[in-house]
């Protein structure tokens, strides 16, 4: 039995796990220089109606094997107006000598459309975690 446990912020809760993850052409040498994991980049956010979409790329060190990441979300808004979400996954902790992007897509209920931002970190689950990265969420239509 594993006693493995993902450690986030209080307050969290799973919201989906992504399988379909596209990865990128590797990046070597790799631009991080300590063992906190990269900011999460190229984050947009798109509302339709009642749901946003957002895509992400988050960069995992390439002697890792990556095939899924889950995704958490704070369980209210931050400041009121601001949706917390953690890519997790069991990262190394070692700086890493090349990388490869990953980018995924997956959406968010908005029933009441008081999320404006969306803030992403990659996090590692024993927990070492990115700054955040801030998105604001654009209007994309439907209703």
């Amino acid at each position: 039995m594993s006693t493995t446990e993902t450690m986030l912020p209080p307050g969290t809760v799973f919201l989906t796990k992504i399988l379909n993850l596209q990865k990128g052409d590797l990046i070597n040498p790799s631009p991080q220089t300590t063992i906190k994991p990269l900011p999460p980049a190229n984050v947009t956010a798109v509302a339709h109606g009642t749901t946003i979409t957002v895509t992400a790329t988050v960069y995992i060190d390439a002697a890792d094997n990556v095939t899924s990441i889950d995704v958490y979300a704070t369980g209210s808004l931050i400041n009121g107006d601001t949706q917390g979400v953690y890519f997790d996954y069991n990262y190394r902790e070692e700086i890493p000598n090349s990388l490869f992007p990953y980018t995924f897509s997956f959406t968010i209920a908005n029933p009441s459309k008081a999320i404006k931002n969306i803030e992403s970190f990659l996090w590692d689950e024993d927990p070492i975690g990115s700054r955040g990265t801030k998105t604001t969420v654009e209007e994309g239509g439907g209703n």
